[in-house]
C-alpha cells in the first residue's frame, strides 16, 4: 500500500473544542495524494498522565477556493527599501497579489509595515481599494524592526478564524527590535500560524531568517534586488497555490485536561491494519495571546501635532484611507470623545494617552471643540476621504 508524507502546517484552535488542521498527505513524488477518504484518518490526544483519547474526526476534505483565509502582508519600509526601485518592485507586486487573492472570494488580507517601528496600515478586509491604499502609500525610511513586525501579525492574525498565513519580505538584517526571533517562534507555534519570509537582495541574514520560517512551520525564500516585481509576486502566488493543495482536517477533542497548555496529538491515515501515513504535532487548545498589547515600537499617533499644524492636501494624500481615518478621529479623540464605532473603540483603546470623557452625544452638543487648525485638518482629512468614496465614511462614530 502505498506510503504519503503527513505534514501539518496550520492550526486553528479558535472554535475549540473544534479542532482544524490544515494539513498536507504527499505521495513519494510529492504530489498531494488523491482519493483520501475521511474514514481512514485519526487523530489520537495524549493526556498528561499518558491515556490516549480518540477525537472525533468530522471532516476531511480539499481546501477549496472560498473557503476563509486570512493573509498578513508584512512589508519592509526602511529605508534600504528605496534602492533601485525595490519600493516599487514591491508594491506593483503586492497589489498584483491582491488583485488575485480577492478574486476568489473568501479571503481577507492585511498589510502591516515597519521600518523601527510598526504600522498596521490596513486591518483585514476584503475590499481591493482599501488595501491597494494601504499598499500605495508604503513610504521607505527608517530602520529594520522585522521580528517586531512579525510578532505583530501573528497577534492580528491569531483574531481570525481558518487557513491563516503571515507573509513577510526585507532587504536588511534585523537591527531595531524588541521582540526576539525566539518570541517569534513561539507565537507562531502557540497560534498555529505559519510564517513565511522572503530575503531581497545581499544584505538580509539568511541563515537566521531560513532557520525562523523553519521554526515557524513557514519556508523561506530569496529574491534578487534587480528583479523584485517580478520574482516577489511568483513567490506569493507559490505560497496561496500551496495553501489551495492542503486539506481540513476537523476533529473534535474528546481530552479533558487544561487547555492553556500544549497537548500531544498523533494523527494518522490509514486501516487499522495499514498506516499509511502518521505525524505528532503540539497545541494549545485555548492560547492565551494578548489581542493588543505588544511591546514592539509602534507610533501612538498617527499625526501628533494635527492641533498645532495645518496639513498640505498633498501630505494627506499620501496616507492610506485607513489612517485618514484614524487621523481625523484622533483629533476627536484627543479632546475626550468616545466613539460608537467597534474599530475605533479598540484603535484608542491601545493608545496611551486616550481617554474616553464624553459620549459622543456629549462631546457633538459642546460648543467650540476645536481650534481653528484642527477644524481645516479635519475639513482636508475628509475631503480627501470623500474624492476617494472611503468606506470609513459612516454617520455613526
Amino acid at each position: 500500500m502505498e506510503q504519503f508524507d503527513f505534514v501539518i502546517s496550520q492550526i486553528d484552535n479558535s472554535s475549540f473544542p473544534e479542532v482544524t488542521l490544515y494539513a498536507q498527505l504527499l505521495a513519494e513524488d510529492g504530489s498531494p495524494a488523491a482519493g483520501l477518504t475521511g474514514e481512514n484518518m485519526r487523530i489520537v490526544e495524549v493526556g498528561a498522565d499518558g491515556t490516549e483519547r480518540a477525537a472525533t474526526v468530522t471532516q476531511l476534505a480539499a481546501f477549496a477556493k472560498g473557503d476563509p483565509m486570512s493573509i498578513n502582508l508584512v512589508v519592509d519600509q526602511s529605508g534600504s527599501m528605496d534602492a533601485m526601485g525595490k519600493m516599487d518592485g514591491a508594491k506593483d507586486a503586492a497589489l498584483g497579489f491582491v488583485d488575485e487573492l480577492l478574486a476568489i472570494g473568501g479571503a481577507q488580507a492585511e498589510v502591516t509595515a515597519f521600518d523601527d517601528t510598526v504600522s498596521n496600515r490596513q486591518p483585514f478586509t476584503e475590499s481591493k481599494e482599501l488595501l491597494a491604499s494601504a499598499i500605495n502609500a508604503l513610504e521607505p525610511g527608517g530602520e529594520t524592526a522585522l521580528n517586531d513586525a512579525l510578532y505583530w501579525a501573528l497577534q492580528r492574525t491569531n483574531l481570525k478564524s481558518g487557513a491563516r498565513m503571515v507573509i513577510a519580505f526585507t532587504d536588511g538584517a534585523e537591527n531595531a527590535s524588541y521582540y526576539s526571533a525566539e518570541d517569534v517562534a513561539e507565537l507562531s507555534r502557540m497560534t498555529g500560524i505559519p510564517v513565511y519570509i522572503i530575503g531581497i537582495g545581499d544584505d538580509v541574514e539568511y541563515g537566521l531568517l531560513d532557520d525562523l520560517a523553519q521554526l515557524c512551520h513557514g519556508g523561506y525564500y530569496e529574491v534578487n534586488e534587480r528583479d523584485v516585481a517580478v520574482s516577489l509576486r511568483a513567490i506569493y502566488d507559490a505560497i496561496y497555490q500551496d495553501q489551495l493543495s492542503m486539506l481540513r482536517v476537523v476533529f473534535t477533542s474528546q481530552c479533558q485536561d487544561a487547555t492553556d497548555v500544549y497537548r500531544s496529538v498523533r494523527a494518522t491515515y490509514g486501516t487499522e491494519d495499514t498506516i499509511q501515513a502518521e505525524t505528532t504535532f503540539e497545541y494549545v487548545p485555548v492560547d492565551t495571546v494578548d489581542s493588543f498589547s505588544t511591546q514592539a515600537h509602534t507610533d501612538d499617533y498617527i499625526l501628533a501635532d494635527s492641533a498645532s499644524r495645518v496639513y498640505s492636501e498633498s501630505e494627506l494624500e499620501q496616507m492610506s484611507l485607513w489612517e485618514l481615518y484614524l487621523a481625523r478621529n484622533e483629533i476627536f479623540a484627543r479632546h475626550g470623545r468616545g466613539f460608537k464605532n467597534q474599530d475605533l473603540v479598540e484603535h484608542f483603546a491601545t493608545r496611551t494617552w486616550y481617554s474616553e470623557q464624553y459620549t459622543p452625544e456629549e462631546f457633538d452638543a459642546l460648543p467650540n471643540q476645536f481650534n481653528k487648525i484642527e477644524l481645516e485638518n479635519i475639513e482636508t482629512m475628509h475631503a480627501i476621504e470623500m474624492a476617494h468614496n472611503s468606506p470609513y465614511l459612516v454617520t455613526a462614530k
